[in-house]
């Protein structure tokens, strides 16, 4: 759809944006980026989610050109414009380029930042219900805890995975279970929930599901090493889009009974729990 969005300094339409040739987005692929959802009209978490924002430009050593409480009021302004409700949810992304560079090489002084209003993507209800399978695959993404731009390896996977009827990648690395493509994973011993601490995104979601886990489960923050998939009881993911999402297969190994754990099924259900309280 052609929602309201903003480029530097000016709603449009969003096919009115313009990027020129040599911005560094285009050259060399250089940029950073954020993606944020609305549920029943309202952000969810979106001060963790600017501050993430803010620590990737830094990362990338791009300045950004508003602060959090512009780029709120912006937000804010854009999602009334395009008349968000609690019947009418979207996403909101995030980009800011290296800018149109002189030499074709280095980041301009003034980025380039973009705030678009996107529809939230589709996925099947059985996702949640019976449970998605990974394909594993040897990567770690450089640079891990900034979100750039950089989906190559995701995206030229992307065929493999098909083949293998997965719904996503698990990144393994050195003996070690790392995050998929867009979220981050976790696995279950018995009551014992496990995620990766480092080389990984700092998911906001996985903030979230961590800060909710330890109400009822003991939780390691820790090397994830690859040969626990042989023996966790149950896996799932996290992420923007989808909350927790129950993952039941790993390449040939079926993880548990082959169905969504009832811990992984209590997160669920504590992760919407805190959803209705923040935005309805």
């Amino acid at each position: 759809m052609n929602y309201y969005c903003y480029s530097n300094g000016k709603v449009l339409r969003k096919n009115e944006i313009k990027v020129g040739i040599v911005d560094l987005v285009m050259l060399r692929g250089y940029g950073v980026f954020d993606y944020l959802r609305t549920y029943y009209g309202k952000t969810f978490h979106i001060n963790d989610y600017l501050t993430r924002f803010e620590q990737s430009a830094k990362g990338m050593k791009l300045k950004l050109p508003l602060k959090q409480k512009e780029i709120i009021s912006v937000i804010n302004h854009l999602l009334k414009k395009n008349n968000a409700s609690e019947k009418k949810d979207f996403g909101i992304r995030l980009l800011l380029t290296g800018g149109y560079s002189l030499d074709s090489y280095l980041p301009a002084i003034k980025p380039n930042l973009f705030i678009l209003i996107e529809n939230l993507p589709h996925y099947p209800d059985w996702y949640s219900t019976k449970g998605i399978k990974l394909m594993l695959s040897e990567h770690k993404r450089e640079m891990s805890r900034i979100k750039t731009i950089n989906y190559l390896t995701a995206i030229h996977l992307s065929d493999e995975r098909r083949k293998l009827k997965a719904q996503d990648t698990l990144y393994c690395y050195d003996g070690k279970i790392l995050e998929t493509t867009r979220n981050n994973f976790f696995l279950f011993h018995g009551n014992t929930l496990v995620t990766a601490k480092n080389d990984v995104l700092q998911g906001i979601s996985r903030k979230a599901v961590i800060e909710l886990a330890r109400r009822k489960f003991k939780v390691e923050v820790r090397a994830m090493l690859k040969k626990e998939i042989n023996s966790c009881s149950e896996c799932f993911v996290t992420g923007t889009t989808r909350g927790v999402t129950p993952v039941v297969q790993i390449d040939n190994k079926k993880i548990g009974n082959g169905k969504p754990g009832k811990n992984t099924l209590e997160l669920i259900k504590m992760f919407n729990e805190i959803v209705n309280k923040e935005c309805r």
